[in-house]
C-alpha cells in the first residue's frame, strides 16, 4: 500500500516537471512576441515631414516645412535660404554620431522630422537633419524623441542626402520644449 503511495506521489511530480518544461517555455514565447507589440502600439509621435505650415513667420523667423527640405525629387520651392537667414523649426531631438544619455546637458543635437519608436527608429536622410548648435555658452538637457522649437541662423551644408550627415545647421540656435497643440496652431 505504501509502495502505491510513493509511486502516486513520484508520477504527481514528473507531471508537474513536465507541465513546466512545456509552460515555461510558452509564456517566454508569448512575452518575446507582446512585448515588441505593446511597444510599438503606443501611441506614436506624429510625423512632421508632410505637414505644411499655416504662416510665413513665427516671431520674426521663416518657419520651416520639412518637406521643403528635400534635395532628391522634391527641390525647395522657392529657393534654399541664405546662408544666416533666421529659421524656426519643429523637431524631434535626437543624438547625431554619438549617443547622448537622456538628462545630459548638451550644446548640440540633430533635429529630425520623427521621433520613430522602440521598434522602429527615425530614418536619417541628410536633407532631413539639421544639426542644432546653441548659443555659445548655453545648454539644453537632452531628452531623446522629444518635441521642440529650434530657431537660429540657418545654414545649408554640402553633402549627399541619402547619407546620415546633416545637410542644414541652425547656428546660435535657441530650443524650447514644444507640445501637440503647437503642430496644431502652426501647421495641417
Amino acid at each position: 500500500m505504501r509502495d502505491i503511495g510513493c509511486r502516486a506521489v513520484t508520477q504527481d511530480r514528473a507531471a508537474r516537471q513536465a507541465l513546466r518544461t512545456l509552460v515555461l517555455p510558452l509564456c517566454l514565447i508569448c512575452l518575446a512576441a507582446i512585448i515588441p507589440a505593446l511597444l510599438t502600439m503606443r501611441a506614436p509621435s506624429p510625423d512632421l515631414s508632410e505637414l505644411t505650415p499655416k504662416v510665413g513667420r513665427v516671431e520674426g523667423c521663416v518657419l520651416v516645412a520639412w518637406y521643403d527640405l528635400e534635395r532628391g525629387h522634391r527641390a525647395l520651392k522657392t529657393g534654399e535660404p541664405s546662408t544666416g537667414t533666421a529659421m524656426r523649426v519643429l523637431g524631434y531631438m535626437m543624438e547625431g554620431d554619438r549617443p547622448i544619455p537622456n538628462g545630459q546637458p548638451v550644446a548640440r543635437f540633430v533635429l529630425l522630422p520623427e521621433a520613430g519608436n522602440a521598434a522602429h527608429p527615425p530614418h536619417r536622410f541628410g536633407d532631413q537633419m539639421i544639426d542644432v548648435r546653441l548659443k555659445e555658452g548655453d545648454t539644453v538637457r537632452f531628452a531623446r524623441g522629444s518635441l521642440v522649437w529650434a530657431w537660429g541662423a540657418w545654414r545649408p551644408l554640402p553633402g549627399d542626402p541619402k547619407r546620415d550627415k546633416p545637410l542644414y545647421e541652425l547656428q546660435d540656435a535657441h530650443v524650447e520644449s514644444a507640445g501637440a497643440t503647437d503642430i496644431a496652431k502652426y501647421f495641417r
